[in-house]
């Protein structure tokens, strides 16, 4: 009997890992994806920030490369639904199509042009994963209820650990800082917000708890992006009920001045907000200078090499080198604007694909949202951050590997499967 009580507990223990490992990877495809990018970023910060002291702001690369393994597990583990791929035929679907030509074209140029093979494959490995990953998402083989409810607790509880581990690293003078994790944070949290009817009163106490951990570190794209949101409610909610319409601005006017007066002056948000009223477009150092000068350095780049290069892009693994505030760099192939992206990728054909980016990416904002569930109004805010994104950093875009493109309404008789257990908004 001593020895048979252990065997008991660990034999449950192992069944219970096992149950939760089944249902994690019966979930819906656009579940999974939006976990990954959560987790990718708590186990970086374990890893490489906590582990190996490395500087939280070089992470970006480790971020991406344990998001793939986590992505390359989820098709190991789900060959069988990748093999019973089912395409439906939708503007998301077609969309899709346009990623594979994207990496066609790229592949092409990069190897005509001799760029460095690894530098092509990391080029080419997040278009090409998009692009399947939106046609998985709305396969028959995917077709599962999404839990918005059960999204938004896992996606908290890791920013909240990615945070809180943050905190404890900056404060035992580690070179790091509390994180939320995602970009995907806020269209996740403001979507909940709308549409969970109640509020859960402790995940608003946890949400408060992780705004003023990170609030000294808000980038001006999630700023952005949530001055449009709150706009477009208050624009609203003025339509529909003046009264409500008044509170809702004496509301947001009573949380920025709140928030202004909490943001250490020394932060990098107060630096932004102060900076955006400094901008200089014909300056080349910090951060919006830099961003212009890759676009200089790129037109010079592709110039340089002649019409059919101009027309048709450096393709994957292309590199320049530009003049930043501090330094010189050479054989670097990052853009951060979408049109100096497209245009080094793809030359002037890329102003092609970047027009259909952004008719995709609001045409899917105005689908999702109309169905008034809270999967839909996740994925429109995703597609207006993904907008807003285009004009900043665009492979923010990328790194969320198609979820914006998730189609809530397929054109089947399954189109139930997207609808949500729990959450509608009026």
């Amino acid at each position: 009997m001593d020895g048979y009580a252990p065997t008991k507990s660990k034999n449950n223990v192992l069944g219970l890992v096992v149950y939760f490992v089944k249902d994690f990877y019966n979930r819906n495809l656009f579940e999974r994806l939006i976990i990954y990018v959560f987790l990718s970023h708590f186990l970086v910060k374990i890893i490489f920030e906590l582990g190996m002291g490395q500087w939280s702001f070089t992470q970006s690369q480790n971020q991406q490369w344990v998001f793939y393994i986590l992505l390359g597990l989820d098709y190991l583990v789900s060959y069988k639904k990748v093999l019973n791929l089912s395409v439906t035929v939708n503007p998301m679907s077609l969309f899709a199509f346009v990623f594979f030509i994207m990496c066609v074209h790229g592949l092409f140029m990069g190897l005509t042009l001799h760029n460095p093979p690894f530098v092509i494959f990391n080029d080419f490995v997040p278009l090409f994963m998009i692009g399947l990953n939106i046609l998985r998402m709305q396969s028959a083989s995917e077709y599962k209820e999404i839990d918005f409810q059960y999204l938004v607790k896992i996606c908290v509880c890791l920013a909240v650990g990615t945070s809180i581990l943050g905190q404890i690293g900056a404060m035992a003078g580690l070179p790091t800082q509390p994180s939320v994790g995602s970009t995907a944070f806020y269209p996740l949290v403001l979507a909940g917000i709308f549409t969970m009817k109640p509020f859960p009163k402790w995940l608003f106490v946890v949400l408060l708890a992780l705004v003023a951990l990170n609030i000294s570190d808000i980038n001006r794209t999630t700023m952005a992006f949530i001055a449009i949101v709150s706009g477009g409610y208050i624009g609203l909610e003025s339509l529909k009920n003046p009264v409500k319409g008044i509170m809702a601005v004496g509301t947001v006017v009573l949380l920025i001045t709140l928030g202004w007066v909490a943001i250490p002056t020394e932060s990098k948000t107060y630096n932004r907000i102060e900076n955006l009223t400094k901008i200089d477009l014909s300056e080349r150092k910090g951060a919006i200078g830099e961003r212009q000068a890759e676009w200089d350095a790129i037109i010079a780049k592709l110039k340089s090499k002649g019409e059919t290069v101009e027309l048709l892009g450096l393709g994957f693994g292309g590199l320049y080198e530009v003049r930043f505030t501090h330094q010189w760099v050479k054989d670097y192939g990052h853009a951060h604007y979408s049109w100096s992206w497209f245009n080094l990728r793809f030359g002037q054909t890329g102003y092609i694909y970047m027009l259909l980016l952004f008719v995709a990416l609001g045409y899917n904002a105005y689908r999702t949202i109309i169905t008034k569930t809270s999967v839909g109004l996740f994925v429109s805010f995703l597609c207006v951050l993904g907008i807003v994104y285009c004009f900043t950093h665009v492979n923010s875009v990328w790194l969320l590997m198609g979820v914006q493109f998730l189609s809530t309404l397929p054109l089947s008789s399954s189109s139930s499967n997207y609808s949500n257990k729990e959450v509608h908004y009026e």
